[in-house]
């Protein structure tokens, strides 16, 4: 039977890494009966981890999609990355999700990408819950990330559950605010809790936590406001009604607190989720819209597959000789019917791109481009070993193009290779190892480099060029100038020129632009204006049009009229204390300048700016200062000038 829109949520889960956010997706999972038995991150055996790279590092590198069912409310949910070199993932789920799980790590606190995470959230309107993770362990101080979230998401935490004997070394259970008691549990049975009353030690946070609540509520529901003022019993699915009436508005945001990994704190996120979040918006016009395309993937014996969010249950009969599958982590099963609000995996032999429409009548329709946005930092050139696989490996390139907009390919001149260009040394080195166990591609891999942006540093310039050939002649002028809104390289073209003219004019533009002019990157944040065109007859042929327009950009544009800027990055780092010093000593050794220091008499949480090119394999230098127990996150801060060496 299908369940109708109020009986479905779509969340996305989000964290900084290593927060515990797929040990939470296990448990979820694990106390719905969706899966029987609990697989831990650290041994590879996460239901959601389920690549061989996730499973070698213990983090998440792919969205995970996986269903349950809780107290008849169906969930799917979307177990997100956490590194900042996957980022496209989270957008995708940001898309496909009403709702937003935010797990934060109660030792560390808000760090770095918690926050990224959370304008994301508010960028896109997703409604948010906060579960503070991992408060068994030492130094996890919950009243100091609920400070955190006023001072830095400048909004209002709403405590709904807090943790009992939380001390840094065990946890025994949660106080439920919301039903004014609490809830143990089980040292036989995981999915077993066992209702008390609220510890005397606990009672006067409890007091503060529900008078806060009561108080959120209140202003946000007349039923509440009215038990308040009368001072009876305040009824808890009205306290809830208030909550949920705050955070449409944006005015405050429920917090949940335990641990996942000792199964604390996951049945009060259960029922959160089902009476917090909201149901899946269809919108208006779903009488013409089908749904829409969120992600391409490829799975190994059934080829390209579209994740799509449907909105009609007409979409089957719409979309002939498609098969529709439900997704749980690796596996997909396929169904007959779907309905409005599904997220699904669709198979078609028809075209379609990310971001696309499915539209009665003409089913697959594109709606717009691709998603752009994601600047590439590194790049490496990859080739294959034996000459006759070069056709093979340019075919498993060009299916994988539009399944992440964050890579980029393109051949490579020099080695008649390919140039494979990404957000960071993690993701290339990933996707070059998914192009060998995955597609069985035997290709040899470059070390990675820099991709390097050159900017023009001279005022206005104007030049021209004539040439002859093919029984013409052409003259060209044009105007050169820096563009000072960003990095984006634009060409003006005169109104009435012809458009075989343009189209020639701009590829050659776009081939000179990619190609640079110190050999070092791509021209960037370049204004070029064609302020003449002239010749006998018109148009002017191709290849004498390309050769007047790139010998005048050759012959005008040296190197001594660039600059080279060079991606800046901002370097978090959390490590014991004692480690400090022989990383801050690195730091500087590699160019890095620390803009800010914290410790918590345990850990150093150092923030530096550092150049992209010292942090190659920082990684393993990290491990080896720090004795493996340092962690770090990367994440682009600007380009700035590279310094000379």
């Amino acid at each position: 039977m299908a369940a109708s829109l109020e009986n479905k949520r779509n969340i996305a889960i989000l964290a900084h890494v290593d927060a515990g956010k797929t040990t939470v997706s296990e448990r979820l999972l694990y106390f719905s009966d969706g899966i029987q038995a609990l697989g831990e991150v650290d041994e590879g055996l996460a239901t959601m981890d389920y690549l061989e790279e996730e499973k070698k590092r213990g983090i998440t590198i792919e969205a995970g999609i996986a269903s349950y069912t809780w107290k008849g409310v169906r969930v799917t949910f979307v177990d997100t990355p956490g590194h900042v070199d996957f980022g496209v993932e989270v957008d995708f789920a940001l898309k496909s999700v009403e709702g937003v799980v935010l797990v934060i790590s109660g030792p560390r606190g808000l760090e770095s990408q918690t926050l990224e995470a959370w304008e994301k959230i508010r960028r896109n309107g997703n409604r948010p819950l906060l579960f503070i993770n991992k408060l068994d362990v030492a130094g996890a101080d919950y009243r100091k990330v609920l400070a955190q979230v006023g001072l830095l998401f400048k909004t209002q935490p709403v405590v709904l559950t807090f943790p009992v004997g939380a001390d840094g070394r065990r946890i025994d259970g949660v106080v439920d605010v919301t039903h004014q008691l609490a809830l143990f549990r089980s040292g036989e049975n995981p999915r077993q809790l066992i209702k008390g009353e609220i510890p005397e030690i606990h009672r006067t946070e409890y007091h503060r936590f529900r008078q806060e609540l009561v108080d959120f509520a209140s202003r946000h529901n007349d039923a509440v406001l009215e038990a308040y003022v009368k001072g009876v019993e305040i009824d808890a699915a009205a306290l809830l009604s208030g909550v949920r009436e705050g955070m449409a508005r944006g005015e405050g945001i429920p917090v949940f607190m335990g641990s996942a990994l000792k199964n604390v704190g996951i049945r009060q996120l259960l029922n959160g989720i089902n009476q917090l979040l909201p149901p899946p918006i269809v919108p208006p016009d779903s009488e013409r819209r089908l749904g829409f395309v969120l992600k391409s993937r490829w799975y190994r014996g059934i080829g390209k597959i579209a994740l799509a969010k449907i909105f009609s249950a007409e979409a089957p009969a719409q979309l002939p000789g498609s098969r529709f599958y439900r997704v749980f982590a690796e596996n997909l099963e396929e169904i007959t019917g779907v309905d409005a609000g599904d997220i699904l995996a669709v198979r078609t032999e028809n075209p379609y791109v990310i971001g696309q429409d499915l539209k009665f009548g003409d089913a697959w329709a594109a709606s717009g481009p691709a998603p752009s946005g994601y600047r590439p930092l590194l790049e490496a050139r990859i080739e294959p070993v034996e000459a006759a696989d070069h056709a093979r490996v340019d075919q498993v390139l060009r299916q994988l193009a539009d399944t992440d907009p964050s890579i980029q390919t393109e051949p490579d001149p020099v080695t008649g290779g390919w140039i494979i260009r990404a957000v960071g040394e993690l993701q290339l080195e990933v996707f070059c190892r998914r192009l060998k166990s995955d597609h069985d591609c035997d290709i040899r891999v470059a070390a990675p480099r820099v991709h390097y942006l050159e900017k023009l540093k001279s005022a206005d310039m104007r030049f021209s060029n004539e040439a002859h050939g093919y029984g013409a002649e052409a003259r060209i002028e044009l105007g050169a100038k820096e563009n000072n809104r960003g990095y984006e390289n634009h060409i003006h073209i005169p109104s009435g020129t012809h458009s075989a003219e343009a189209e020639v004019l701009r590829d050659c533009f776009a081939a000179f632009c990619a190609q640079g002019v110190c050999g070092l990157g791509a021209v960037a944040g370049l204004e070029l204006e064609v302020r003449e065109l002239s010749a006998a007859a018109r148009p002017i042929p191709a290849p004498l049009l390309a050769k007047v327009f790139s010998d005048a950009l050759k012959l005008n544009f040296n190197a001594d009229r660039f600059e080279v800027f060079e991606p800046i990055m901002k370097l978090e780092i959390i490590a014991p204390e004692q480690y400090c010093g022989a990383i801050l000593a690195d730091a500087a050794a590699r160019g890095g300048v620390v803009r800010k220091m914290d410790a918590d008499g345990r850990n150093s949480v150092i923030l530096l700016e550092i150049p992209l090119e010292s942090t190659f394999g920082y990684t393993t230098l990290l491990r080896s200062l720090s004795k493996g127990l340092g962690v770090f996150v990367l994440t682009y801060e600007k380009h700035g000038v590279k310094k000379r060496s």
